[in-house]
């Protein structure tokens, strides 16, 4: 009996720790979320970059704001990178990684430089962000459809 409770949880935890494959529309949709979800916290910042050059928002309120974007964006990169994207997605999922971290960083300089009090940085951060927000839109439009390889010739 203890055998077939040890093997039992052998098989378990070997089948729990395998990555399981999407199919591609599963992928895309996760995809479509994360990149929805990092535009968002992305445009949030920007956002409050803004009401703060024009003093609307105290900066316990900015410092919250930033953290808590920063926060979320972040574990939606994450949450998407742990899945594994199928083939016909593989060129597209590397493109996807790359800008979901290339935005979390910037919303990580974003949190220093909110936190440490750095208002002359706010300009170049606010334009940053808009660029990627827009980078972040152009992808996230780009997901509704399957990559132009899987359609074949």
């Amino acid at each position: 009996m203890r055998r077939r409770l040890v093997a039992a949880a052998v098989v378990l935890t070997l089948t729990a720790c395998a990555p399981g494959t999407p199919d591609e529309d599963s992928w895309r949709g996760d995809a479509t979320r994360a990149v929805g979800d990092v535009a968002s916290a992305v445009q949030t910042v920007r956002v409050g970059l803004d009401l703060a050059r024009r003093d609307r928002v105290p900066h316990a309120y900015l410092q919250t704001v930033v953290v808590e974007a920063e926060t979320n964006g972040g574990m939606s990169a994450q949450t998407l990178s742990a899945v594994q994207p199928p083939r016909v997605e593989r060129r597209r999922a590397s493109d996807v990684s790359d800008l979901l971290q290339q935005a979390t960083d910037l919303l990580t300089a974003t949190r220093i430089a909110v936190v440490d009090g750095d208002e002359a940085a706010y300009a170049d951060l606010r334009r940053r962000l808009a660029e990627v927000a827009d980078e972040l839109s152009t992808l996230e439009d780009a997901l509704t459809h399957p990559p132009a390889e899987a359609a074949g010739p």
